[in-house]
């Protein structure tokens, strides 16, 4: 995770491995106590050799993954997704 080696139990998700070490990384839908819903998107981070951003909170670790939370294109796909969100946000919501 972002260059540093980390060893990590299987059946963990990415986003509970950046935890464990100290990376907060961005969510909306995630908390440990519900079934893994994976809408929000918010928790997107980058992993060596995949097309796009993948949603942390869903995806599982495996040996040798190299993941980065902190590049241009998972900030810049952050802020679209937050910017999604908030576009289609009602705007008579009280919250």
């Amino acid at each position: 995770i972002n260059n540093k080696e980390v060893f990590i139990p299987a059946n963990t998700t990415v986003l509970e491995a950046c935890n464990s070490i100290g990376i907060e990384i961005p969510r909306f839908c995630f908390h440990q106590r519900l079934p893994i819903a994976g809408n929000c998107r918010m928790c997107l981070v980058e992993l060596e050799k995949a097309p796009k951003p993948i949603a942390s909170c869903s995806f599982p670790v495996s040996s040798n993954m190299r993941v980065f939370t902190n590049t241009p294109l998972v900030k810049k796909a952050r802020e679209n997704v937050l910017e999604f969100l908030l576009i289609n946000h009602p705007l008579d919501c009280p919250i």
